[in-house]
């Protein structure tokens, strides 16, 4: 069934099916986490810890998450008794999409179904929040319609030669489209411990480029795969904050030693065109290290 657009409110078409082969480049899609289909295999599972225990203490920047996803900044009002299945409930600073740029992304694919490009730890802290799950609705961005591929094959072929997949696993080994599991969350999604270190290093050795160029997608995963061959993450215990700080730290410096003109491994892009700093930034290193790294060791420990 081809999926039924509408015009609302001076938005691009959003559709209401599910099996979105006429959505186009710029639609917007309001639709249930369950319906996106991951385009990489692991996740930083710290990453997704921090954001997870800092919600057990300050339970509105869960708020904050769902309204940044839907590119509405950070929520506004949120009374007592809030839900994230009740948008009306709370309000974000923006209407959806007022600040498009923050928005996650997708393909559509064969079948008209919708493949994750951007998002994946975002939707998969929502998706294992107890107030959000598999069912929560969110509001994602077309970059891309390639439904008319013959078959998955060379969906999955048009998705690579547009860098729109990560084929590797934890451990950086190359897998095949096959391997990508069928959903988000952790049930789901292998953990990648440099994709979560690189995380931490956000605003201390590099930031998304925010003029020029837009910053591609899986820009993370090519520093923490660069990283993977220059930093031994065995040699830390990541489950004590003081080891796990030396680890961002360690991490921090050979990236910032990278020049601006030198491509990050075998990435294809330079360490610019991923933002890379030039010098840590310590004050940022510090609020990390006292704001963020408390709560993902405390949520971490939880963990089995």
């Amino acid at each position: 069934m081809c999926a039924v657009l509408l015009l609302l409110a001076g938005f691009s078409a959003m559709a209401v099916a599910e099996d979105y082969r006429a959505a186009k480049p710029g639609d917007l899609l309001q639709v249930r986490l369950e319906q996106l289909h991951p385009t990489q295999a692991v996740v930083g599972y710290d990453q997704i810890y921090y954001k997870l225990g800092r919600f057990t203490k300050e339970p509105n920047k869960l708020f904050d998450e769902y309204c940044e996803g839907n590119g509405q900044g950070e929520s506004s009002k949120v009374p007592k008794g809030a839900n994230l299945h009740q948008p009306h409930s709370f309000s974000c600073q923006g209407a959806v999409a007022s600040r498009s740029s923050e928005m996650k992304t997708v393909v559509v694919g064969p079948d008209g179904q919708l493949y994750l490009t951007d998002g994946h730890h975002t939707f998969t802290t929502l998706w294992e929040q107890p107030e959000g799950g598999a069912k929560l609705q969110m509001w994602v961005k077309v970059t891309d319609n390639f439904s008319d591929s013959p078959d998955l094959a060379s969906f999955w072929q048009r998705m690579q030669a547009a860098r729109k997949v990560w084929l590797k696993d934890g451990q950086g080994q190359v897998i095949t489209p096959e391997q990508v599991p069928a959903q988000l969350g952790l049930g789901s999604l292998a953990d990648d411990p440099y994709r979560a270190l690189v995380y931490f290093t956000r605003e201390v050795a590099y930031d998304k480029p925010r003029s020029g160029d837009v910053a591609p997608e899986f820009l993370e995963f090519y520093w923490g795969n660069w990283l993977r061959g220059q930093l031994n993450l065995s040699e830390y215990d990541l489950r004590d904050k003081g080891e796990y700080r030396d680890a961002i730290g360690a991490a921090a410096k050979l990236m910032v030693a990278l020049e601006a003109d030198s491509t990050v491994g075998d990435s294809g892009f330079k360490a610019a065109e991923l933002g890379g700093y030039s010098s840590v930034d310590r004050k940022e290193m510090g609020k990390m290290a006292s704001k963020k790294l408390p709560y993902m060791v405390a949520y971490k420990a939880t963990r089995p």
